[in-house]
């Protein structure tokens, strides 16, 4: 049997997990303020996170409130922390799951649509919706995409990893490529196309 401890620690673990970076800094506990209300539309502050990390206890004991480790369990998709438990069962990790960020699909651009696209570190990409599910960049800051590569994407999702197909520089095909593999992407549409 699992103690209660072991049980906060795995749930740590698989929310870090979810939102892709360990809780070491003030910095990553807004972020992940943040990151629960986009995906529960229920704010929990950074404060709160802090004391359930360790990160503010200076040593003293801490007992979360129930609802607070409801919302970290809704987080990582499940109905609350004793579904958490329940299904857990030493199990730290969800396999599969529905997209719950913000979700660009490609079939909502027109022809002519600018897609601005953003990840760390200070890379931003602006790319041109060309039709067919293919797109090309018109500019590239900091990033290894360049001005006229052309890529496929199917859709874009708010802080997951943008993977490109059929990526191709200079008629040369190079093959599959990834834009924000840790932490993911941020999108933007610019302009109405036509």
């Amino acid at each position: 049997m699992e103690t209660l401890t072991q049980q906060y620690n795995q749930l740590k673990a698989v929310v870090e997990k979810a939102a892709g970076r360990k809780m070491c800094t003030p910095r990553d506990f807004d972020f992940l303020a943040m990151r629960i209300f986009d995906t529960t539309r229920t704010y929990m502050s950074p404060t709160t996170l802090k004391r359930f990390w360790g990160y503010l206890n200076n040593g003293k004991s801490y007992q979360p409130r129930k609802s607070t480790l409801d919302l970290l369990s809704i987080y990582v998709g499940y109905k609350d922390f004793d579904s958490y438990c329940l299904s857990s069962s030493g199990n730290n990790s969800i396999n599969s799951d529905y997209i719950k960020s913000p979700t660009l699909y490609v079939t909502s651009l027109a022809k002519g649509n600018i897609v601005k696209l953003m990840w760390d570190p200070n890379r931003c990409v602006r790319v041109k919706y060309l039709g067919d599910d293919m797109f090309e960049v018109v500019e590239s800051v900091n990033s290894k995409l360049s001005e006229g590569d052309r890529f496929c994407c199917g859709c874009f999702i708010d802080g997951e990893p943008l993977y490109l197909t059929r990526l191709v520089r200079n008629d040369q095909a190079l093959g599959a490529y990834v834009c924000g593999q840790d932490g993911g992407i941020k999108f933007f549409i610019e302009n109405g196309g036509g």
